[in-house]
């Protein structure tokens, strides 16, 4: 009993300040609880995304160093950081997918998932999307020979979609359908649009090719196995899933034989040129620089097309860039030349000199300070002209010189004389109905061109001028 009676006496000394304690503590948080609600509007926490950034550098005991994001078990936490979808659709020429996480590509269905956690909801499971992934958007003739793939999601709770060869390394998927046999087409559309996608990864990408064409791959080969070390797999006729971190479906195109550095991180045609020359092993990283005594000659290349839109006296201009100083080569790319033999033919000139066409996209392989000189037809093309061929040819730090042709060295003319609207007023063409494929016909696929060579010389003259500098 005294034992007790000290118990009780010792439990009456701290029961009072404890119990005070207890009050004055409940007191505060209700206080504080009251204080957050009447105040909330000025009351801040940090997000869960700002607490992680705060204490990701600490060390969580029993965590694993070799934590793998894309493991089946683990599930993605940073996927639903962002939600951003998995295709961007607003660009005018190209659907881009680029998708980080685990992605399967089911080749035989054509589509390819992105594995994503259970825990999004469901609307958000059923969100895809079709595309064509080639650069010629809204171009229904050219997508007509494109595969539609199928891109979405996959929750991770779905075991129905085993990987057969799992990759460490991105995928880029694209088609070489379109306007290929056009070398112009092949340039702007894919190699162009290829190299901006595929450069940043030095070599450690593969390649997806869909509708793929033998000779494409046969006459780009260098090129292709320069931007990827890895075997390309042919998109539709492959049977396997593959898994990889990373796939990008389409290609970014920004604009007609161009690259927009600043949409590239910085990259140019002038970074285009050189990887091109390093490609093909072309030797000629500079035009000649003339000298006040200098006895050798500029070779000057004019592109003497077969079909339409050609020279029709290729034999007097070249002996009048003789006469102006000029080593005149003429040529085309021949129907059984290699494309590499032809770009060190070109990349040994130091001027190139064509009619409006895709043969003057082989001034890609011309050396730096070399001059072209793009011969405008009849049509009011002049604004193409410059788009197409001008403007690529400074940005590769080069030189530009255009000549617009007069109404007399058109082959119009003899068709339908002199005074004809045809000649005379080319907008002409373009109001009536289906002017645009009227327009073509005429100007583009059914004219060519008896240069003026009087008239041309001081085209020459100033080009011969240029290389001086």
């Amino acid at each position: 009993m005294g034992g007790n009676a000290n118990l009780l006496r010792s439990f009456s000394r701290v029961e009072p300040q404890t119990l005070s304690f207890v009050i004055f503590t409940g007191c505060f948080l209700i206080s504080m609880a009251l204080l957050v609600v009447s105040a909330g509007s000025f009351v801040s926490f940090p997000s869960l995304s700002s607490w992680l950034s705060v204490h990701a550098a600490s060390p969580v005991p029993g965590a694993h160093e070799n934590f793998n994001p894309h493991h089946p078990d683990t599930v993605n936490q940073n996927e639903n950081l962002q939600r951003k979808p998995l295709c961007d659709t607003s660009d005018r020429r190209a659907d881009i997918c680029d998708m980080e996480g685990d992605i399967r590509i089911h080749a035989n269905s054509s589509s390819i998932f992105f594995v994503t956690s259970s825990n999004r909801n469901t609307t958000e499971l059923q969100e895809s999307w079709r595309v064509k992934p080639h650069p010629r958007k809204g171009d229904l003739a050219a997508l007509s020979r494109v595969t539609e793939m199928s891109v979405g999601y996959l929750s991770n709770n779905e075991d129905v979609l085993k990987c057969d060869i799992k990759s460490s390394v991105p995928a880029i998927i694209f088609a070489t359908g379109g306007y290929m046999g056009n070398f112009f087409h092949e340039t702007t559309d894919l190699t162009i649009p290829l190299y901006i996608t595929s450069h940043k990864f030095n070599g450690e990408v593969q390649f997806l090719i869909s509708d793929m064409l033998p000779w494409w791959i046969t006459k780009y080969e260098l090129l292709l196995k320069k931007l990827s070390h890895y075997e390309i797999i042919d998109f539709n006729r492959d049977p396997l899933v593959r898994c990889y971190p990373r796939v990008i479906v389409g290609v970014t195109f920004h604009r007609d034989m161009s690259i927009d550095p600043a949409r590239s991180g910085g990259v140019t045609m002038f970074d285009f040129g050189q990887f091109i020359r390093s490609s093909y092993s072309l030797k000629k990283e500079r035009a000649i620089k003339l000298g006040a005594n200098q006895d050798k000659k500029p070779r000057l290349l004019i592109i003497a097309r077969k079909r339409t839109r050609k020279f029709t006296n290729v034999d007097e201009i070249a002996r009048m860039a003789e006469w102006e100083g000029f080593e005149p080569v003429i040529g085309e790319i021949k129907e059984n030349q290699s494309l590499v033999e032809f770009a060190r033919i070109v990349n040994s000139c130091d001027a190139m000199l064509g009619v409006h066409g895709a043969g003057l996209t082989n001034l890609i392989f011309l050396p730096t300070n070399a001059v072209v000189m793009q011969v405008v037809p009849l049509g009011g093309l002049e604004s193409f002209c410059w788009a197409d061929y001008g403007v690529p040819t400074l940005e590769m730090k080069m030189r530009y010189l255009q000549y617009s042709i007069s109404i007399t060295e058109s082959s119009l003319v003899g068709r339908y004389g002199m005074t004809d609207p045809v000649v005379t007023n080319p907008k002409v063409v373009l109001d009536q109905k289906d002017g645009w494929r009227i327009w073509t016909s005429i100007y583009f696929f059914n004219q060519d061109v008896k240069l003026d060579v009087g008239r041309f010389r001081s085209v020459l003259v100033h080009a011969h001028g240029l290389l001086h500098q």
